[in-house]
C-alpha cells in the first residue's frame, strides 16, 4: 500500500489523454475515481472553494474595468488632447490577458493547479503598486510607457485568472453543483465592475470634501490647474491601489489549498495524494455500516486509516494489474490522438470562437465606454464651442483655447454639456455605467446563477447569441431614430437588456463551458486557449470602436457598430450550435402517481472528458453540413417525408437534449436523408455526397 500512496520517484512524467472510453486508465485507477467521484458529489456547495476562487476573480475584474474609471483621470493629468493613449493602455492589458491565459493555462496542467494558484494573484499585487506608482521621474521616463508595462504585468495576471479559477472550481465541485459553484464564480465580474465605479465615486467625493474640488472648477478654469492635476492624480492612484486589497486577502487561502483528487490521480498518477486532498477538503465520507470501511459507489473496499487527530479514507491494497501503455501529457503523439485522431478539435473550436465573438460585442460595450455612454444618454445635439457658452467668459476660461486647438479634451467625453469640469464628468460617467451596465450584468449573472440547472445550457448558449443578435439590431434601428433626443432614454434600456442577456447567457457560458468539456490533462490549457481567444476578440472590439470613432465622423455611428456586433453574435450562436456538445442529459423520474417527471441531469467531468468519440457515441451530431442533415431530416419525419429506413422500416425520430435525434427500429446504423443514407460508422457520420 506504501508504493500505492507514494509511487516511485521515478515516475514523475504526467499521464496524458486517456482515451475517449477512458481505456488509457488503469482497471484500479479507474475504480479509484468512480471513489473519488462519489466523495465528491456527496458535497454540495463548498464555501472554502468559492471563497478562494471569487475573491480572486473579483480583484481581476475590479483591476480590468477600473480603466473605465481612470482614464478620464490620466487623461485630465497627463494626455488631455492625445485620444490614442486610451487605446494603448487597453491593447497591452488586453494583450497581456492573452499570454497570461495561454502560458498559466499551460502551466496548470503541466506542473499542478494549486502550484500556480497564488502566483497569479502576486503579479497582479505587484502591478498595481506599480502602476499606482507610476511616475514621470525627474523628466527623462515616459509616464505612458512605465504605466503602459505595469498594465501588461496586470494583465497577465488578470489573464492567468481566468483558466485556474473556472476549472479549480470546476473539479473541486460535486456535479450536481458545479454550474452554481462556477456561474457564483463569474458573478464577481460584474461586481467587480460595479465596485471599480463605487470605489471611483467615493474617492472623488472624499476628495472634493477636503479639497473643494467642485469649487476649483477644474478643467475650465486654468487659474487652478496644477492644484486639480495635483488632487485629481491621487484620486485614481487610490482606486488602482485599492485593487491589491482583495488580492493580499485572497492569496494568504490559495497557498493552502490542494489540486483536485481528480487531477493527482489522473495526471499526476498518486492515489493516495488524491484521497488525502479530497477528505483534507471535505472530510472522510459518512459511515454508518461499517466502523472500519464502506463499499464505493463501484463496490470495493476503503480502509480507514489514523492521521493525527482525525482519519483518512484511502484505497484498501490490491494486486496491480498490468497498466495499459497511456501516453505522455503534450508528447506529439498525445496531443494528435487527442485533438486530430479524436476530432476535439470541434470542442475546442466552439469554445474558442464562440468566446471570441462573444467578447468582440460585450468588450465593445463594456471597455473604455465612457464616451459610447455619454452619447446614449445625450437628449441633445453636440453642443458648438463658441462665445455663447456661459463658460466661455469665465476668468481663467480654458474654453477659448479648445475652440482654437483641436477641440474638446479628451476627459470631456459628453459633446452636449462641454461646461462640466472634470469633477462633474466623472459623476456623469459612474452614473450612467452603474445604472446602464453594472446593475443589469449583476442582474443577469444572478439570475443564471437561480436558473443554471434548469436550463438546457448548451442550447441556451446558442439561443443567448441568438437574442443578442436581435436586440442589437433593434438597438441599432432605435438609436437611429431616437438618438440625441428625449426619447434617447429607449436607447438606453434597451442596452441595459444587452447587458442583462449577456450575462443570463452567453458571457457566463462561454467562461463555464470549457471548464467542463476537456479531460483533466487539458482542461487547463484549453480553457486558456478559448479565453484567449476572447480576448483576442476584446483587443479586436477595441480597435474597431476605436476607428469608427476616428474614421467615422456621423454623430450617429454608434448605430453602426450595434448592427455590426449583431453580426458576431449571429456568429457565435452558429458556433455554439455546430461546435459544443451537451453538458446535461434527460431523464426522468417516476412519481408516485406513476407518471414521469423530466428533468435536466448534469454529466459530470468523468463522461464529459470522454470528448468527441463519447458524444458520438450518445448520437450527438457536430459541424455545421452534418447538424443541418439532421435537423432537415427532423423536419422531414415531421412533415411524413423519407419514414423508411433502406431496408423497409419505420424509423421514428425522437426529440432529445442538444439536437440529438436516435433512430430506433430496423437499422440503427444508417437512415435515409433525402436521395442517400446517413451512415454511422465507427461512431462517425458520414454524409452522402451531394
Amino acid at each position: 500500500m506504501t508504493g500505492r500512496m507514494y509511487p516511485d520517484p521515478e515516475r514523475k512524467r504526467n499521464r496524458g489523454y486517456l482515451g475517449g472510453d477512458s481505456s488509457g486508465l488503469p482497471p484500479r485507477d479507474l475504480q479509484d475515481r468512480q471513489q473519488l467521484r462519489y466523495e465528491l458529489d456527496l458535497n454540495s456547495w463548498n464555501l472554502r472553494i468559492w471563497g478562494v476562487a471569487a475573491s480572486g476573480f473579483l480583484t481581476d475584474s475590479y483591476n480590468l474595468f477600473a480603466t473605465n474609471v481612470i482614464l478620464a483621470s490620466l487623461s485630465f493629468v497627463y494626455f488631455p488632447h492625445e485620444r490614442w493613449c486610451g487605446l494603448i493602455i487597453n491593447f497591452f492589458t488586453l494583450f497581456g490577458s492573452v499570454v497570461g491565459q495561454l502560458l498559466f493555462g499551460y502551466l496548470a496542467d503541466k506542473y499542478g493547479r494549486t502550484r500556480l494558484y497564488g502566483i497569479e494573484l502576486v503579479l497582479v499585487i505587484v502591478s498595481t503598486i506599480g502602476v499606482a506608482t507610476t511616475s514621470t521621474g525627474y523628466g527623462d521616463i515616459s509616464f505612458l510607457a512605465l504605466f503602459t508595462f505595469w498594465r501588461f504585468v496586470m494583465g497577465i495576471g488578470i489573464g492567468a485568472e481566468y483558466p485556474l479559477s473556472a476549472v479549480i472550481t470546476s473539479e473541486w465541485s460535486s456535479t450536481s453543483s458545479r454550474t452554481t459553484m462556477l456561474s457564483s464564480v463569474f458573478l464577481m465580474q460584474p461586481v467587480g465592475q460595479a465596485l471599480a465605479q463605487l470605489v471611483g465615486l467615493f474617492v472623488l467625493l472624499g476628495e472634493n470634501r477636503a479639497h473643494r474640488l467642485h469649487e476649483l472648477q477644474c478643467g475650465i478654469d486654468t487659474r487652478n490647474e496644477e492644484e486639480c492635476k495635483t488632487i485629481i492624480d491621487g484620486i485614481w492612484r487610490i482606486v488602482i491601489g485599492s485593487g491589491a486589497v482583495p488580492a493580499i486577502l485572497a492569496i494568504i487561502f490559495r497557498f493552502f489549498l490542494y489540486d483536485c483528487g481528480l487531477y493527482t490521480l489522473e495526471v499526476k498518477n498518486k492515489p493516495g495524494n488524491a484521497f488525502r486532498d479530497t477528505q483534507r477538503v471535505y472530510g472522510a465520507p459518512g459511515n454508518e455500516n461499517n466502523s472500519n470501511g464502506f463499499p464505493s459507489s463501484n463496490g470495493h473496499t476503503v480502509q480507514t486509516i489514523a492521521n493525527g487527530g482525525g482519519t483518512l479514507t484511502l484505497p484498501a491494497s490490491r494486486p496491480e494489474p498490468d497498466e495499459p501503455a497511456t501516453s505522455l501529457q503534450f508528447s506529439m503523439s498525445d496531443l494528435y490522438n487527442f485533438f486530430i485522431r479524436d476530432k476535439n478539435w470541434y470542442y475546442l473550436l466552439g469554445t474558442s470562437m464562440t468566446w471570441f465573438y462573444l467578447d468582440v460585442s460585450f468588450y465593445g460595450f463594456s471597455l473604455d465606454n465612457r464616451g459610447t455612454l455619454s452619447d446614449l444618454w445625450a437628449t441633445t445635439d453636440a453642443v458648438s464651442i463658441t462665445a455663447d457658452l456661459e463658460c466661455w467668459n469665465t476668468p481663467g476660461s480654458a474654453v477659448p483655447s479648445w475652440a482654437a486647438g483641436s477641440g474638446l479634451p479628451t476627459w470631456q467625453t459628453d459633446a452636449t454639456k462641454p461646461c462640466n469640469t472634470i469633477y462633474e464628468t466623472l459623476i456623469e460617467q459612474t452614473k450612467q455605467y452603474l445604472l446602464t451596465v453594472s446593475l443589469a450584468s449583476i442582474a443577469g449573472s444572478a439570475c443564471f446563477v437561480v436558473f443554471a440547472n434548469r436550463i438546457p445550457r448548451r442550447e441556451w448558449l446558442t439561443a443567448s447569441f441568438g437574442v443578442l443578435t436581435v436586440l442589437f439590431l433593434v438597438t441599432g434601428g432605435l438609436y437611429y431614430g431616437v438618438a440625441h433626443t428625449e426619447r434617447s432614454w429607449g436607447t438606453v434600456v434597451c442596452v441595459a437588456i444587452c447587458h442583462f442577456m449577456f450575462n443570463f447567457g452567453a458571457n457566463t457560458l462561454t467562461f463555464i463551458i470549457p471548464a467542463e468539456i476537456f479531460p483533466t490533462c487539458y482542461r487547463c490549457t484549453c480553457h486558456g486557449i478559448s479565453a484567449a481567444a476572447g480576448k483576442v476578440g476584446s483587443i479586436v472590439a477595441v480597435l474597431i470602436v476605436y476607428g469608427i470613432n476616428a474614421g467615422y465622423k456621423s454623430t450617429t455611428r454608434q448605430g453602426l457598430v450595434f448592427l455590426l456586433f449583431a453580426t458576431f453574435m449571429a456568429l457565435g450562436a452558429l458556433y455554439s450550435w455546430a461546435y459544443l456538445p451537451d453538458v446535461q442529459r434527460v431523464v426522468h423520474d417516476s412519481t408516485p402517481d406513476g407518471k414521469l417527471k423530466r428533468r435536466l441531469e448534469t454529466k459530470s467531468l468523468e463522461e464529459l472528458g470522454g470528448g468527441y468519440p463519447g458524444a458520438v457515441a450518445e448520437g450527438q451530431v457536430f459541424g455545421v453540413r452534418n447538424k443541418w442533415a439532421v435537423m432537415r431530416d427532423k423536419v422531414r419525419f415531421r412533415v411524413g417525408k423519407g419514414r423508411k429506413h433502406s431496408d423497409g422500416n419505420e424509423a421514428v425520430m425522437e426529440g432529445a437534449i442538444g439536437g440529438q435525434y436516435p433512430l430506433r427500429g430496423g437499422n440503427a446504423n444508417h437512415f435515409r436523408r433525402g436521395g442517400g443514407v446517413v451512415n454511422v460508422v465507427n461512431d462517425t457520420i458520414e454524409l452522402p455526397a451531394r
